[in-house]
């Protein structure tokens, strides 16, 4: 209890309070069920500091016992969920609530035992959250975060410093779905690093989860600042961006996880269309004597290819491509498996395109 007193004067000095409030834009409601870190006194307390900092809506349910919730229909309205259950056993009609909130790919934004939130749904955590909770290590472990090197310039983590100290156990979650993108990592004495904190998308929606959220990580401001970014990442993608790949490689036939191989005419006809990103994984050499106008550059032989790719959003349409169709086709097949949804592989490669007399720039 003295932490939490402690991180209501932390918070009420940090943010202050606002003399005009911004007008209300986006509505988050936080979802509060677990009786292990105080997410009833911490939640709401945090809500009410990103309505006077930010100008958002914000709702706070708390569980009215230890597996319902009131007004849950309030989902309905919701632009965000923030989900901090455990283990919690809903009655039918409120699991269907966040399965509908969930299917209709609004972002979601998991917290600690969110990976374990619903007894009666535990495919939420692989599924939504793309986690795979498998317990923690001991409480008096004393858990260090890393940043993911590749992803230190990710929105989410602007002002978050590498190396902060976990405010409570470390969960284990290795390995994570393939389309989750691992963004902190965590470590304690004599065990290998967890992913801490990664983003993942399912049916169009963004989702972001961190196994932090202990009363104490509450009172980092580097906890506070990752929570602030995944927020305003998951609301500025909304799921519009995601859709529009989605119904763009429906159009096309191109199934979601599957590389595509066509020919010339398709090719240029799916480059038109303006939506997608050209990859070109041809040596440097081959790159700077022609290639095809907005193409990203990323060389298949070098061994920086799959943290160079890793990088790129795994929800776009991707038009690969290189001289003859065999590094392309390659390449394609290890992003698929590297979680990327919409791969298209350009057959004759550029030899091909240029063949065929279609646009080149040097």
């Amino acid at each position: 209890m003295k932490s939490l007193i402690h991180f209501i004067l932390v918070v009420g000095l940090f943010w202050g309070v606002k003399l005009s409030a911004a007008p209300a834009k986006h509505h988050i409601v936080f979802l509060t069920g677990e009786s292990l870190y105080g997410s009833e006194i911490t939640l709401p307390i945090y809500a009410e500091s990103i309505k006077n900092k930010f100008g958002y809506q914000c709702t706070t349910l708390t569980r009215t016992d230890k597996d319902k919730f009131l007004n849950l229909n309030v989902l309905s309205q919701a632009d965000l969920v923030v989900f901090y259950m455990r283990r919690m056993t809903l009655p039918a009609n409120q699991l269907g609530q966040i399965k509908r909130y969930i299917e209709s790919g609004k972002p979601v934004i998991g917290l600690r035992t969110a990976s374990h939130a619903m007894q009666n749904w535990l495919a939420f955590d692989k599924l939504v959250l793309g986690g795979n909770y498998q317990g923690h290590h001991k409480n008096e472990l004393i858990g260090k975060t890393s940043i993911v090197p590749e992803m230190k310039s990710h929105p989410i983590l602007n002002g978050v410093k590498s190396g902060f100290i976990m405010g409570g156990s470390l969960y284990k979650n290795t390995p994570l779905a393939k389309q989750a993108t691992a963004l902190i990592t965590g470590e304690v004495k004599g065990h290998s690093a967890e992913p801490v904190a990664w983003t993942h998308t399912y049916k169009g929606n963004r989702s972001f989860y961190t196994s932090l959220g202990h009363q104490k990580d509450f009172e980092n401001t580097n906890f506070i600042n990752l929570i602030n970014n995944a927020i305003e990442w998951c609301l500025d993608g909304s799921s519009k961006s995601v859709v529009t790949s989605a119904e763009i490689a429906g159009k096309y036939g191109i199934e979601s996880g599957q590389p595509f191989r066509i020919g010339v005419g398709l090719f240029e006809k799916m480059w038109k269309e303006g939506k997608m990103q050209l990859l070109d994984v041809r040596t440097r050499s081959e790159f700077t004597a022609g290639y095809i106008p907005g193409s990203k550059w990323i060389d298949w032989f070098s061994p920086n290819f799959d943290k160079e790719v890793a990088k790129l959003d795994k929800n776009r349409i991707y038009l690969v491509y290189c001289a003859g169709g065999v590094r392309s086709a390659r390449a394609c097949k290890k992003m698929s498996n590297m979680g990327f949804n919409f791969t298209v592989d350009l057959a004759p490669g550029f030899n091909g395109w240029k063949a065929d007399g279609k646009a080149i720039k040097k």
